[in-house]
């Protein structure tokens, strides 16, 4: 699998200067907008609320700019005012997106009946569209599943999200639609018999009218949507259900130009002077008749969601994106940054807050520590001088005095995504889940037999371990049903095993440290059996898992090899670990996979159409997203990307399964009250004991300064420790502010990154006072920093979505490397730099400091 560096590059912050305000678009921010700092949950200033009954609302989210049908107009809509008179719905967030998640709920729908006749649900989608009065069906994202199935109940039913429907015409069936009868661009071209008509898609910023799916093989260059969304990337939601009380939620993954350049949301209007677009979230209710007035018979509504009669019943909202391109003033200073994939999310906000008034453009790349080290160490032009990391940075040889300041809380987290299928075919999402060391560890060693490849099929020829084991999935585990009682899905027949990343950190090395805080589970990793006789897949036994140090990445070190029996596939053509249970680019990426339901797990069937690594045609089929009913997606991220996209987090517990701990403010906060210093003297939370009511996995980031470079360089580093130990502290959405998913620093640790800061200002006071810029143009001390606190700027523009350049191990990694930059033998020398305060904080570690006058402020020690 080839590595993939997503950088989050430098960002604009064009401010006026009455522009620092809020100004959301639907009138008065709700009273109550509060939303949760570490999951993200709740109302923003900008949440917006709709009645359907009202009509159509314009760009304003308010006024309305069509009023709804009345009652007596049809059967179809009297059908509808019927089940959605008093239907409510909530959008969490309409200001300042980008590539996230926004929480939709609803009260007063339509009960949704899964078991016997299928209708009464929403069907949700972005769209683009300038105009005020909303989008055209059009320029909408949607028709990219094949189809989307319901569980089975008493009638099965497939709903196809379709671009097409019936004409009512002699030749065509019941249930049409009668208002598509004088739309001539909704036929094919050349299709001179027309019964069905097609909405066709247009691309944002062209003319061109796409009526296909999917280029046919005869002729690839045909234009076709998939080109810009398919099963894999698109957001659409054709099936979002109602609970007999009337009340539905989802999370909707809300795409920038970047994630769906066919709708370009954010990216530069030229029309408008640049400005970023903005673009429609459309939800369409669906009764339980056609737009003829035609009922299905048990079989649920057709049509599509875009034909004109359903387009009509469509609630809308207009959604504002902060900008994709727009770059920081060009005659400002790069300085590059690197580091932990913990603080992605964190800088994306800062950076464009930090730029403001002529400062410094700090650009960062997630980067694995081993690179992290390399990159502070390097002499080259354009090198970082500032990491972010969750550890004392380790150097293979010589590296810089480094100065450390603590400028985030955050962690990691086990995000999930769960359909509970429950009697008759009703459905809901698991909100609850709760796992113990051994239950993690089972599932990353791939000792179930679904996690095995062709461990679900019943031609899989069991291994004598994995017959020992009982489970034949997670869900099935005893102590899985004794936390989780009811959360298991019969309906999910392939691999239950998280989606993890393939890079070697930190960040995995604290999974493996909480795995290995239960002692069992260290003899279950060597071999011993559990309680209920289930062993380690030997593969993995051998890796020596359950001893320190604890492993830093996750290993796919099962050589199963599975087959496909179906006509014309090779023989030798086979899967393994990695591609049934494939990693994820970033933690970013894992968050996305498991926030559509799409783990990308043991791909489908035998597909001739498809095409294999080496070019040739015939492959086993894409992943799709899980069905409704039947989503089994979990993965281990950063809990500032599980806030993005609406993620449910897992509690971790101890052993027997008391204790359980969830990330949230309280138990951050209580496992940074636990944390003790290292060797180095900085803080660290340890996974095994992050005391009561502590989360295992709460990691402190700290900049790591390098004190070698020029005195720009330091004022520009003090200005960054000024704005993380105020401004940048304040929880919230906005640019510049704290993202959900980051419990702002306690007083005592802001008085260090404070401290940090006025020992950076003292050494560039002791160089000279000019110096050449390190990216060319005007001197490095010309460099204006950014003032310390004020009020987070309102900015349209952003860096990159956050991501990580990952090193993933070769395909079939058998043992487990330790990482180069691991803590061991380590040559370097501390120094604490102790800097009296009220709160008894300390000015950071400063190593390897060269003698300077300065070094009166410091106590030097030797390891």
């Amino acid at each position: 699998m080839t590595a993939r560096r997503r950088v989050v590059a430098a960002v604009a912050a064009l401010v006026a200067a009455a522009g620092l305000a809020v100004h959301p678009l639907g009138g008065t921010p709700p009273a109550n907008a509060v939303t949760d700092p570490i999951s993200g949950f709740g109302s923003t200033s900008s949440a917006v609320t709709l009645k359907w009954a009202d009509g159509i609302t314009g760009a304003d989210n308010r006024t309305i700019v069509a009023p709804r049908q009345p009652k007596g107009t049809s059967a179809f809509v009297d059908d509808l005012w019927n089940g959605y008179q008093n239907l409510t719905v909530a959008v969490s967030q309409t200001q300042s997106l980008t590539h996230q998640g926004v929480q939709i709920t609803w009260t007063g729908g339509a009960a949704t009946d899964t078991g016997q006749l299928i209708g009464n649900y929403l069907q949700i989608m972005q769209c683009y569209g300038d105009a005020s009065t909303g989008p055209d069906p059009e320029y909408c994202q949607w028709g990219g599943y094949d189809e989307v199935s319901l569980p089975p109940g008493p009638s099965s039913f497939v709903e196809q999200d379709w671009r097409s429907g019936s004409l009512c015409v002699p030749t065509g069936s019941g249930g049409c639609d009668p208002a598509e009868s004088d739309k001539p661009d909704h036929i094919v071209p050349g299709d001179t018999h027309p019964y069905l008509f097609m909405v066709p898609f247009v691309p944002v910023n062209t003319n061109q009218k796409i009526y296909t799916k999917q280029a046919p093989l005869s002729d690839p260059t045909m234009p076709s949507w998939d080109a810009y969304f398919q099963g894999q990337s698109t957001n659409e939601v054709p099936t979002a259900l109602t609970s007999s009380d009337g009340t539905g939620q989802v999370s909707f993954e809300v795409q920038s130009g970047r994630e769906a350049s066919g709708l370009g949301c954010g990216d530069p209007d030229t029309a408008s002077g640049g400005a970023p677009r903005g673009c429609w979230l459309v939800i369409v209710p669906r009764g339980t008749l056609s737009p003829d007035g035609t009922d299905q018979q048990g079989q649920g509504v057709n049509q599509s969601a875009l034909s004109a009669s359903n387009w009509a019943q469509r609630l809308q909202v207009h959604l504002d994106f902060l900008s994709t391109s727009v770059v920081c003033p060009q005659d400002t200073l790069l300085r590059p940054m690197v580091g932990t994939e913990l603080a992605a999310n964190l800088m994306q906000s800062w950076q464009p807050a930090l730029c403001q008034h002529g400062g410094a453009v700090y650009s960062f790349t997630s980067t694995p520590d081993t690179t992290t080290a390399v990159q502070l160490s390097s002499t080259l032009p354009g090198a970082a001088r500032i990491a972010l990391t969750t550890q004392p940075v380790s150097f293979a040889d010589q590296g810089p005095p480094l100065l450390y300041a603590p400028v985030a809380v955050t962690g990691l987290a086990l995000a999930f995504n769960i359909d509970i299928l429950g009697n008759g075919g009703a459905i809901q999402q698991a909100s609850r889940l709760n796992l113990t060391p051994s239950l993690l560890a089972k599932s990353l060693t791939q000792s179930y037999r679904y996690d095995v490849s062709g461990g679900a099929t019943g031609s899989f020829t069991y291994p004598d371990w994995l017959k020992r084991s009982a489970p034949w999935s997670l869900d099935a585990d005893p102590m899985w049903l004794q936390l989780n009682a009811g959360v298991s899905n019969a309906g999910v027949t392939d691999t239950r095993a998280p989606m993890t990343t393939a890079d070697q950190s930190a960040a995995n090395q604290m999974v493996w440290s909480w795995i290995q805080s239960d002692q069992g589970t260290r003899a279950w990793l060597r071999g011993a059996p559990d309680v209920d006789g289930m062993v380690v897949n030997p593969n993995y036994q051998k890796l020596n898992l359950g001893d320190p140090p604890p492993s830093a990445n996750y290993p796919r070190a099962d050589p199963t090899c599975s087959h496909s029996n179906a006509a014309g596939a090779p023989k030798d053509a086979c899967i393994t670990a990695v591609d049934a249970i494939p990693y994820a680019g970033s933690l970013d990426n894992a968050a996305v996979h498991v926030q559509r339901g799409n783990t990308n797990g043991t791909p489908g069937g035998w597909d001739v159409n498809a095409y294999a690594p080496d070019g040739s045609l015939g492959w086993w089929d894409k992943a799709q997203p899980q069905r409704l009913g039947r989503r089994f997606a979990w993965g281990i991220t950063a809990t500032a990307d599980s806030a993005r996209y609406g993620l449910r987090t897992a509690g971790l517990c101890s052993a027997v399964g008391a204790g359980c701990a969830a990330p949230t403010a309280a138990s951050l906060a209580a496992a940074i009250a636990s944390a003790k210093p290292d060797s180095t003297g900085l803080l660290h939370v340890d996974p095994s004991n992050p005391g009561t009511g502590g989360y295992p996995l709460t990691a402190i980031v700290y900049a790591a300064v390098s004190t070698d470079q020029d005195a720009a360089g330091l004022r520009d580093s003090a200005a960054l420790l000024d704005y993380a130990a105020a401004a940048g502290q304040t929880s919230g959405v906005e640019v510049g502010q704290l993202p959900p998913g980051y419990l702002p620093l306690p007083d005592n640790l802001r008085t260090q990154t404070r401290a940090a800061a006025t020992t950076l200002r003292e050494l560039a006071n002791a160089k000279p006072s000019a110096s050449p810029s390190p990216t060319g143009g005007q001197p490095a001390d010309s460099a204006t920093s950014v003032p310390n606190g004020g009020p987070s700027p309102s900015v349209a523009s952003i860096s990159a979505p956050p991501g990580g350049t990952v090193s993933q191990p070769p395909v079939g990694l058998a043992a487990r490397s330790t990482p180069s930059d691991s803590l061991g033998v380590i040559r370097w020398v501390l120094v604490a730099a102790l800097v009296a305060s009220a709160a008894g904080g300390f000015g950071g570690v400063l190593l390897r400091h060269p003698p300077t006058a300065l070094t009166r402020l410091v106590r030097r020690t030797r390891l």
